[in-house]
């Protein structure tokens, strides 16, 4: 009996480190893809106010 309890404590506390690990890698990744996005924002009002530019030298 002792030793299903020790089992079922590891198990229990294996379950409960794995939640926790993917929990913080998903919240890295989370973190990782708003960088991307903002980039890519960043990126978009470059190439608008570079096209603005252009348009005005035009006219």
């Amino acid at each position: 009996m002792n030793l299903f309890i020790f089992i079922s404590v590891i198990v229990g506390m294996t379950f409960i480190f794995l939640y926790f690990v993917l929990r913080f890698d998903f919240k890295k990744k989370q973190l990782e893809v708003e960088e991307t996005k903002l980039e890519v924002e960043k990126r978009k009002l470059e190439l608008n106010e570079e096209a603005e530019v252009q348009g005005e030298e035009k006219v």
